[in-house]
């Protein structure tokens, strides 16, 4: 097989919503699914900040290694589809492989804002 080019991606998932819902077993989560799916992943402590809210938001950034195969590049978005879902937020930050930035739909997304 031909040597196949690795990228970095990303997931940015708040430790929290403005409710108080704690997304730490989320996150837990996520990190599990991509050690046994891309056999690792690296986290980092971060903080956002989104025009419609007043405070500043303490997130983990997982970084991924994926390859840049067609299916496992689609594996990955829908892994990060299913995490945003199970959010209770508007969406989530996800760098794609190819470095393109998009905003998953999380479980409030009301449609207001466009999703990449």
């Amino acid at each position: 097989m031909a040597n196949v080019e690795t990228r970095m991606a990303s997931i940015v998932i708040p430790n929290m919503n403005e409710d108080g819902d704690i997304f730490v077993p989320i996150q837990q989560e996520a990190v599990e699914i991509f050690i046994d799916d891309f056999g690792g992943a690296t986290a980092y402590e971060c903080n956002g900040f989104w025009d419609k809210s007043q405070r500043v938001i303490s997130c983990l950034k997982i970084d991924v290694a994926v390859d840049m195969l067609p299916l496992t590049v689609a594996k990955f978005m829908a892994t990060a589809e299913m995490l945003a879902y199970k959010l209770n937020v508007h969406s989530v930050m996800v760098t794609k492989p190819d470095g393109t930035v998009v905003f998953v739909k999380g479980g409030l997304y009301d449609g207001t804002k466009t999703n990449g």
